[in-house]
């Protein structure tokens, strides 16, 4: 099913890095952060996705977002309402334009990007990782020490 996404960075303070629009969700993820080759996470600009460092996905599905249309206009409104460091880069119509001026529609998709999403696992960070072992060895030697 189409989805509107958005991956999240961070591990304390999460923020929304990224925001895009995917007809199979499963496969453009696993091109953002498995395989790695999409152009959110190769492109050589100054700003762009790390998979190391997505500490989430959110995605959001609505039965209309089968029409190409609507599912461009929405990202438009996630971009206004999540806020996002990147954005994707396709091309957004004149069409999907005009239908995210439209007050309804935008009222509609902005109540949805508030709420709860479709789902959201979260995901093990490399920093993440690094500071669970910290704190590991930290407790470690405090055992240690009181054993001693």
């Amino acid at each position: 099913m189409p989805a509107i996404y958005a991956m999240y960075g961070g591990e304390d303070r999460r923020y929304v890095a990224y925001v895009g629009i995917g007809d199979d969700l499963r496969r453009r993820v696993t091109q953002h952060l498995v395989n790695r080759n999409s152009s959110a996470t190769t492109d050589t600009g100054a700003v762009r996705l790390h998979p190391d460092h997505v500490s989430a996905v959110a995605w959001w599905e609505h039965p209309s977002f089968g029409d190409r249309v609507v599912l461009a206009a929405a990202e438009l409104v996630a971009f206004d309402v999540l806020e996002p460091t990147m954005r994707s880069r396709g091309g957004i119509t004149a069409a999907a334009r005009q239908r995210a001026t439209d007050d309804a529609f935008r009222d509609e998709m902005g109540a949805m990007f508030v709420g709860a999403p479709a789902g959201r696992p979260d995901l093990t960070t490399f920093a993440g990782v690094v500071k669970r072992l910290g704190a590991l060895e930290r407790r470690i030697e405090r055992l240690e020490n009181d054993g001693a």
